[in-house]
């Protein structure tokens, strides 16, 4: 589990796991459905439209749809929760779902042969599902159900993981008292990953800039300054008072017990199996089928739709063996429930494309140095 891989030197900006993750997926995925569209004489500048139209409505329907799933347990009361990306939280149906939909829609406006460019996108489309499993494996989400301890590819996952405090929410988990924090509303459970890393001088520093700016408004009369200072003090102390006095009392440090949770072999999960690799694998294997298949379809449109009744079927036997999503929808998780309609509406597809002419027609592309007018030779002297 490596939530953020490393920090780049002079700009300070600390690089995401799952961030880069998903940079390579839609680079290589990019890179790929290119090569596929130069070989089929398709224009490649569509593809890389189609390609970041993906990208962006992929990441705002991922989120939107785990919003969604999840408002009432996690959004309701707070709903300004719903920018805090850092915290995770895409569910890969609605990014697929939202990102198809727009991709749909250019085409209409732009009147390009559907089928082929669905085509050529497939392979790509799984690949970057498959990689982007590599970037949850990296954050800690997604995870397996228990599984023995022998089992050579079995993960425990470190303290303060997604992984760790679900476990602690089930009790299947004891945490050290040192570990656990009591907030001012009497509600316990093990300290964030976040708060270890702050220290005790920086969570002092943050209430003294707070106190500091609320004494500069009362200063300068502004009564309107001052209740947002205030405000601001309160809910310093209200998140940093509570750290101190626990650092206190056990006479420890953020350090010290950042120290002891990497060092104690308590302080894990227990073994799980590496869903999040199993799902890696899985649409990999089926990029590298469809894009074989690409090559020898009779049907245009068919390689789409072979692609998602694959990816259904790997889906909804992945999450058989996910232990981190609710069996909220008639006894499966939602995402069975969407694999299974994508399944059946991916069939439906697949026979009304046997109904239509084999091959699209799409006027062959070439390089933009071959649509030059040739210059014309200078006259002879």
């Amino acid at each position: 589990m490596r939530p953020e891989l490393f920090t780049i030197p002079g700009i300070n900006f600390t690089v995401p796991g799952y961030g880069a993750m998903v940079l390579i997926a839609f680079l290589g995925g990019t890179w790929w459905m290119t090569l596929r569209a130069r070989r089929v004489k398709v224009d490649p500048d569509i593809v890389l439209n189609l390609s970041f139209i993906s990208l962006i409505t992929s990441t705002i329907g991922a989120r939107a749809f785990y919003v969604l799933h999840y408002w009432k347990d996690q959004f309701a009361e707070n709903p300004a929760r719903i920018f805090d990306l850092k915290a995770g939280g895409f569910e890969i149906y609605g990014g697929v779902i939202a990102a198809f939909f727009f991709c749909l829609l250019y085409g209409l406006i732009k009147r390009i042969p559907l089928r082929i460019y669905a085509d050529v996108a497939m392979p790509s489309i799984l690949l970057g599902m498959g990689i982007g499993r590599i970037g949850c494996f990296l954050f800690g989400c997604c995870w397996g159900s228990l599984c023995p301890a022998g089992l050579p590819w079995a993960v425990q996952f470190p303290y303060g993981s997604p992984p760790y405090h679900r476990q602690w929410e089930n009790r299947q988990i004891t945490t050290p008292a040192e570990f656990m924090l009591v907030d001012p509303t009497s509600v316990g459970g093990p300290l964030p990953r976040t708060m270890l890393k702050t220290s005790i001088p920086d969570i002092r520093a943050k209430i003294d800039d707070a106190a500091k700016k609320l004494a500069e408004a009362e200063a300068k009369g502004d009564e309107k300054a001052i209740r947002i200072a205030k405000l601001r003090l309160d809910l310093t102390r209200l998140g940093s008072d509570p750290l101190l006095n626990h650092y206190e009392a056990f006479e420890t440090t953020p350090e010290q017990l950042r120290a002891v949770a990497a060092a104690s072999p308590q302080l894990r999960s227990l073994p799980v199996h590496p869903s999040q690799i199993y799902g890696a694998i899985g649409p990999i294997l089926l990029a590298l089928i469809t894009n074989a298949y690409f090559y020898r379809r009779r049907w245009h449109g068919t390689v789409m739709t072979l692609g998602f009744m694959l990816y259904a079927v790997n889906r909804f036997l992945e999450e058989a063996i996910r232990a981190d999503n609710p069996h909220d929808t008639f006894g499966l998780t939602i995402s069975q429930g969407v694999s299974i309609g994508v399944f059946v509406g991916a069939g439906l597809a697949w026979l009304a494309l046997r109904a239509l002419p084999q091959r699209s027609k799409a006027e062959p592309w070439k390089p933009e140095t071959t649509k030059k007018e040739a210059r014309p030779e200078p006259a002879a002297v």
